[in-house]
């Protein structure tokens, strides 16, 4: 892959592809030869010792010299195309070796029976059953013909059974050496296909990752080293694979938004770690652990904005920290879009807003001057008061919203009791509630102090009771909770409605969302509520869990700090 090291590592090929069959089995009979040469060797030379004293050195020296013949062709052996069955002559040539060395030791021969256990192993391991046959025929050789030389056997029968023991040791020598080498060689012949196939996969998913040009794919090692670059991430980032490789992935986003991707706490070292690996550790979050982390980076180069991506970064496959894998989708113009939607949405609402006042306005005029009007025309001004009302609140929930998106959208903080606050909640939620025969309960805990803005607590807290009711039968419960846990301050809301589907729970807190049931059974509302309960939440740097259970109800829990920050 020209931009980079592949994906799939090279490094652990090389140790998953075997040696061919062929060299493998030529290498042992190479092996095996050697060590035959050098215990040929020995007992030569114990020939020359004086309490040995060879009778026929004759047949001995000539048997050296079948020895080194059959090893100059063992030699030549992996260099040619000999095959598995060409090679089985030479462990016959060594028991040719062995004979003429045994009858130029007359009365000693016995002392050079061992060493035809090596070409037993040899052809065992080189034929198989078949191999294991001709090497217990190759022991049978070597143990009777010696036999042959003795011109008076004082116990004949006794010496034949004698002489038959040796070649039952070599067969079930040679048996097990046979399964063993089968066994040795099916899994070697596997491991090549895995191999193979390995090979093959590496090489797909190299030309698949090269070939996306939609989507950035980076590998870092396990400090956040580029390592790979393919033509997407060239494309978004305007970088070519040369120039980066070698740098942190880091490098190629906004160092604002690092910074606070990272997080103060993240950026102290370790004992024995770098600064620069405690940041990266910071930007992995859960990645480090093997989760996935997701963000919106804004990617630049040569400190010029190049656009904006949706990053996810995993932790690459394998064994150990091998580095990771960032994946990044190009949302630079799902951005632009977004922001001219936000411009749009806040000029409309500014544009809304002063008119509607000026309709309750008059409104107001009206209910102050109406002595003179009937019941009907009350009745038609308060069906356009309550409207005028929604409408106005709908206007100030999208200014809301559009503070949020343009980063205007601040809280004040000042010594508040969440207690306060839901308790307030409640009261103003009670009517509707008993209109709905829903019970509303408030579990008074006890005053939970802290520092937030109380307008927009009670905003939040408001959509999450106004939620709760709405999508709770009558003859149901809805319950309230604020208490103190720890340093922080916990509002639950829980109800006992239908639940919350699974695939919705992630899109709960999008602009608009809603879900095919609420739109299924025309449930009034635009989906802004929850969307800006989690803004407001976010403000005061707390958290919003959801848990729901299909048929039995679901929990907003909020955790917000209680310290001043």
């Amino acid at each position: 892959m020209a931009r980079g090291t592949d994906p799939v590592s090279d490094s652990l090929l090389p140790r998953l592809v075997p040696v061919d069959a062929g060299w493998r089995d030529r290498r042992a009979v190479l092996t095996g030869q050697l060590v035959f040469t050098a215990m040929y060797a020995m007992g030569f030379l114990l020939g020359l010792l004086p309490s040995v004293d060879f009778a026929d050195a004759e047949f001995a020296v000539v048997g050296a010299v079948v020895t080194v013949v059959a090893l100059g062709l063992a030699v030549g052996l992996p260099r040619t195309r000999w095959s598995a069955p060409t090679a089985t002559l030479l462990p016959f040539l060594d028991v040719a070796a062995i004979l003429l060395l045994e009858r130029g030791a007359a009365d000693h021969a016995v002392l050079l029976n061992g060493l035809v256990l090596v070409p037993v192993v040899i052809l065992a391991w080189l034929g198989g059953l078949r191999g294991a046959a001709l090497a217990t025929l190759a022991s049978v050789i070597a143990s009777y013909t010696p036999v042959l030389w003795v011109d008076e056997l004082a116990d004949p029968a006794g010496t034949v059974v004698r002489s038959a023991f040796f070649p039952v040791i070599c067969l079930a020598l040679a048996v097990f050496v046979a399964q063993v080498a089968d066994t040795t060689r099916a899994g070697a012949i596997e491991l090549s296909r895995l191999a193979d196939e390995l090979r093959a996969s590496r090489d797909t998913m190299a030309g698949l990752i090269d070939a996306a040009t939609e989507q950035a794919i980076i590998g870092t090692d396990a400090d956040g080293r580029i390592e790979f670059f393919n033509r997407g991430a060239e494309r978004q980032t305007g970088w070519t694979a040369t120039e980066v490789r070698g740098r942190s992935v880091l490098d190629l986003a906004l160092p604002a938004e690092i910074d606070a991707l990272v997080g103060r706490s993240a950026t102290t070292p370790r004992p024995g770690e770098t600064p620069e690996r405690a940041r990266w550790r910071g930007a992995l979050g859960e990645a480090a652990h093997g989760g996935v982390r997701e963000v919106d980076l804004t990617l630049v180069r040569r400190g010029e904005v190049v656009g904006a991506s949706h990053v996810v970064v995993t932790r690459r496959g394998g064994a150990g920290d091998r580095g990771y894998l960032v994946i990044a989708s190009d949302v630079t113009r799902e951005r632009e879009i977004e922001q001219a939607k936000s411009r749009f949405i806040g000029y409309v609402s500014h544009e809304l807003r002063t008119p509607i006042s000026s309709v309750l306005g008059y409104l107001e005029l009206l209910d102050l001057d109406g002595d003179g009007l009937t019941a009907e025309q009350r009745g038609h001004l308060e069906v356009i008061d309550r409207n005028a009302r929604r409408l106005l609140h709908l206007v100030d929930d999208l200014l809301l919203t559009a503070q949020v998106d343009s980063g205007n959208f601040t809280v004040h903080r000042q010594p508040t009791d969440l207690r306060d606050v839901v308790a307030a909640a409640a009261r103003s939620a009670a009517p509707t509630a008993a209109a709905a025969g829903i019970e509303l309960v408030d579990d008074d805990t006890g005053p939970v102090p802290l520092h937030g803005d109380p307008v927009r607590l009670a905003q939040a807290v408001d959509n999450l009771v106004s939620n709760a009711l709405k999508f709770t039968p009558s003859g149901g419960a809805v319950t309230l909770r604020a208490e103190r846990v720890g340093d922080d301050a916990r509002l639950t809301v829980q109800d006992t409605g239908p639940g919350i589907a699974p695939e919705d729970l992630q899109h709960l807190t999008e602009r608009f969302y809603r879900s095919r049931r609420v739109n299924r059974e025309r449930v009034p509302g635009v989906g802004l509520g929850l969307a800006i309960t989690q803004a407001i939440v976010d403000a005061h740097g707390g958290t919003m869990r959801v848990d729901s259970v299909v048929g039995r109800g679901t929990t907003f829990t909020v955790t917000l700090p209680t310290a001043p920050g």
